[in-house]
């Protein structure tokens, strides 16, 4: 078994590159073999998929079964944290419109207190509850982790749409590292499995 020295995972001697983070593994690189036949039954990697080329993140995970769980992970960990957050602020707005009477509700307040409560989480523990749950973990790129990255990497949290608008961006955008979203490069974090 060969390790992924960027993310852990545990991969067969044959590979070329981590069949979860789509990183070059040190077998691939020492015998400076870039266009080593394909495995049998494995299709050959497309030029941009090649060590220190960029590809879009669309172009990794058509090629990394392990690359399509982490976001599916991160997925999954998105909205066990949005369903955590949003049911008692909901159950807030609807108790306080009967004790005052009416329609009492701030569309953007779930949002915010999500943004916060995300920003928070990993900045003090590296992951939010639903992040924890599935075993993954926000970690920046240059050291320790600060509250202003916490902060960048979440803001899109405050308005669905913009979240949305974000991932379809990260979808194309070409990028070396394919565990990060857009705001992820900006904020110099990137989201990694607990080791």
């Amino acid at each position: 078994m060969v390790y992924c020295s960027k993310c852990g995972t545990k991969n067969p001697d044959e590979a070329r590159y981590c069949n979860s983070c789509a990183t070059a593994l040190a077998s691939a690189e020492s015998t400076g073999s870039q266009s080593a036949p394909p495995q049998p039954g494995q299709a050959p990697l497309p030029p941009q998929l090649q060590p220190g080329q960029k590809a879009t993140l669309l172009d990794y995970l058509s090629h990394y079964q392990g690359l399509q769980y982490h976001w599916v992970g991160r997925f999954v960990a998105f909205v066990f944290d949005a369903i955590l957050v949003m049911a008692p602020v909901y159950v807030f707005l609807v108790f306080a419109g009967w004790l005052f009477g009416g329609f009492l509700g701030f569309v953007g307040l779930g949002g915010i207190i999500l943004f916060l409560y995300s920003a928070f989480f990993e900045y003090k523990w590296g992951a939010t509850i639903g992040k924890m749950i599935m075993g993954l973990r926000v970690v920046s790129t240059q050291g320790k982790l600060e509250l202003p990255n916490a902060m960048i990497r979440n803001i899109t949290k405050i308005y669905t749409l913009l979240l949305l608008i974000e991932f379809i961006v990260t979808l194309v955008v070409e990028t070396t590292d394919a565990h990060q979203r857009y705001l992820d490069k900006l904020a110099k974090t990137t989201v990694v499995g607990k080791k």
